[in-house]
């Protein structure tokens, strides 16, 4: 028994490992400190001052809406009973305090051909097309709620 205890001790030519040292190892540059958001030719961002929301219905061509302004509501105009609906609307949150938009939109419109009617709420014309606007201040700071008025075909 005590040449098999005496033949497990015997010394080698190994240095004893401590279990604690880990072995080197060489490693190469990470893969993600290489890339670059801004070189990835595959990456298309939208532009930021986009529409947030889609229009809906016979909304008029050409009619400004300022950029960044996100649709909050839509739907037909409620007609008198037994009559047809004869307009939608849309509501949209603007980034614009509502002097502030008022002026923009009054700007705009007639850049773009509009004839304006002020008044408690804006009317633009043009040709046959209408929109009446009305404007109120926002739940926040420097934005403003509007509800556009417009002919339904």
């Amino acid at each position: 028994m005590l040449a098999a205890g005496w033949a497990c001790g015997v010394a080698s030519n190994q240095p004893a490992l401590d279990e604690n040292d880990l072995e080197t190892v060489a490693v190469g540059q990470p893969a993600d400190s290489i890339l670059r958001p801004d070189e990835d030719v595959r990456e298309q961002r939208a532009p930021e001052a986009a529409l947030r929301g889609r229009i809906p219905g016979a909304f008029p061509d050409g009619f400004p809406v300022p950029d960044a302004s996100t649709v909050v509501d839509f739907g037909d105009v409620a007609a008198e009973e037994g009559e047809a609906v004869v307009a939608e609307y849309v509501g949209l949150l603007l980034p614009l305090g509502a002097p502030a938009a008022r002026e923009w939109l009054l700007h705009e419109a007639q850049a773009a051909g509009w004839r304006a009617t002020l008044g408690e709420t804006m009317t633009f014309r043009r040709g046959e097309e209408w929109v009446e606007v009305a404007i109120a201040p926002g739940a926040t700071p420097g934005n403003s709620a509007a509800r556009f008025e417009y002919a339904k075909p």
